[in-house]
């Protein structure tokens, strides 16, 4: 009687270890689940970094090129000031020169 009683003791214990191992087990999955997840948000994040590496690059070069252009811009503006100021000096000049003609 009490080989039976041992051998259900025993079998209870192995039960009870069996049950524990397996939600060791399930609790390993997870956590197995969980790193594969952070790497694959890991490298979405290295990739993201790349992209905005890239973007500011692209924007430095775009603010570079608008620099050139106003600059360029700006010295086209001061010869179109001076043409302009060249025009209505001539305007006024001939308009002297008509006036003063007409009055003599």
């Amino acid at each position: 009687m009490e080989t039976s009683r041992l051998e259900q003791l025993l079998s209870e214990h192995l039960k009870a270890d069996q049950s524990r191992l397996d939600r060791i087990e399930v609790k390993i999955d997870r956590l197995s689940e969980t790193v594969v997840a952070i790497a694959r948000a890991e490298e979405k994040l290295v990739s993201l970094e790349e992209s905005k590496k890239e973007i500011w690059e692209t924007i430095d070069t775009h603010e570079d090129r608008l620099d050139r252009h106003e600059e360029r811009l700006n010295s086209g503006a001061t010869t179109i000031n001076t043409i302009n100021q060249l025009f209505w000096i001539l305007i006024a000049a001939a308009a002297a020169g008509i006036v003063s003609i007409w009055i003599q």
